[in-house]
């Protein structure tokens, strides 16, 4: 086995120190738990608990694979140790791996089967997986076990809202909130219950209370971006895009949203930059070649317009907003005869596209 150095920057401890920073229970930051059991083990390379507590600390810190070395070799050493295949199996998950994941989750509650945080990580696992049966199932044990499991009563109420039972989830994520008031996510979850069913009050008031706990979550600022675009407020809908693009630039999704947006309030060239970023990420995305086809519309690029809108039919034919866009670039061509079967094309698909082209300030 290959020991690791400490954490840069950290202080090499005494070995009396070191055994504190890795075996202590509070005041012990991640820097401190990883100097200390790279001491310890140095000392006794077989320290399963020093590598099962160095292995939880690389996970914690986002470090999965160095988690995954530690804790394999501590389960080797000591496999009746429940809370080593239990932080295993958050590597795991954190990796995408749900098979194994559940595999650990399983063999932690054969060794402590009233551990309710198995069972209910367990269930994500296999919500993961879309088994929601399973996911379920474990939810609900891990709820009996203890009934003020605000985090299980969130991640069931999340499982019901995202298989269209809406009155379980809206149920099980207000006891998340009653237990827990103050984990922003149960409010994003909530308020896109009751955005879906019109409610847009209470959204907007959900989607606020999630925000102010959880600041950098962009995708409830994506959400709340996408209702405030939904109802024409795109000066708002932009504020929000923005915030999400702040906290997590890595969906190509949220860059065409704020191309689009950009565009319909005439900032082209900011507009253009955006879609560039998304198709970078997610090449020929026929929504994204729809709203840079939009932005060379509004700046009188009708060729570059039309090509767009083109490459958008053939990834997704028959897509109304791109039928209607290069009929009305056609038109400005003085192709009426295309742009006529173009239009009634659109409408035939959807009879309000005129109405939603009139908002972006195109006709």
């Amino acid at each position: 086995m290959i020991l690791l150095s400490l954490p840069a920057g950290a202080q090499s401890p005494s070995p009396a120190q070191a055994r504190q920073w890795c075996f202590g229970t509070s005041g012990i930051d991640d820097d401190q738990r990883l100097a200390g059991c790279s001491v310890v083990l140095r000392a006794n390379p077989s320290n399963a608990r020093a590598l099962a507590n160095r292995g939880e600390t690389f996970r914690r810190k986002g470090e999965a694979e160095r988690a995954l070395a530690d804790l394999n070799r501590a389960i080797d050493l000591d496999p009746k140790d429940a809370i080593a295949w239990y932080n295993r199996g958050i590597a795991y998950d954190d990796l995408g791996d749900r098979d194994h994941a559940i595999a650990d989750y399983t063999s932690a509650i054969k060794l402590s089967p009233r551990d309710p945080f198995y069972y209910n990580n367990r269930g994500n696992s296999y919500a993961g997986k879309d088994d929601y049966a399973h996911a379920l199932a474990d939810y609900d044990q891990a709820i009996k076990l203890d009934p003020k499991f605000a985090l299980a009563y969130y991640n069931r109420g999340s499982a019901y809202r995202e298989h269209d039972e809406a009155d379980r989830a809206l149920a099980d994520l207000d006891m998340s909130i009653k237990l827990d008031p103050n984990y922003g996510n149960a409010y994003g979850n909530r308020a896109r219950i009751y955005r879906d069913r019109g409610d847009r009050a209470r959204a907007l008031a959900d989607f606020a209370k999630s925000l102010q706990l959880s600041p950098n979550n962009d995708r409830d600022f994506f959400a709340r971006a996408n209702m405030y675009f939904d109802e024409h407020d795109y000066a708002r809908a932009l504020e929000d895009y923005d915030r999400s693009i702040k906290a997590n630039a890595s969906y190509a999704g949220t860059f065409n949203s704020r191309c689009m947006t950009r565009a319909i309030l005439g900032r082209l060239q900011e507009a253009l930059a955006d879609c560039e970023q998304s198709l970078k990420m997610a090449p020929d995305d026929p929504y994204t070649l729809d709203s840079r086809a939009l932005t060379y519309l509004k700046l009188g690029n009708l060729d570059a317009a039309i090509a767009d809108y083109d490459a958008a039919l053939s990834a997704k034919p028959g897509y109304d907003s791109s039928l209607y866009g290069r009929g009305l670039a056609k038109r400005k061509k003085g192709d009426s005869e295309g742009a006529e079967r173009d239009i009634a094309a659109a409408k035939a698909s959807n009879a309000k596209i005129g109405d939603e082209f009139a908002h972006y300030g195109i006709e």
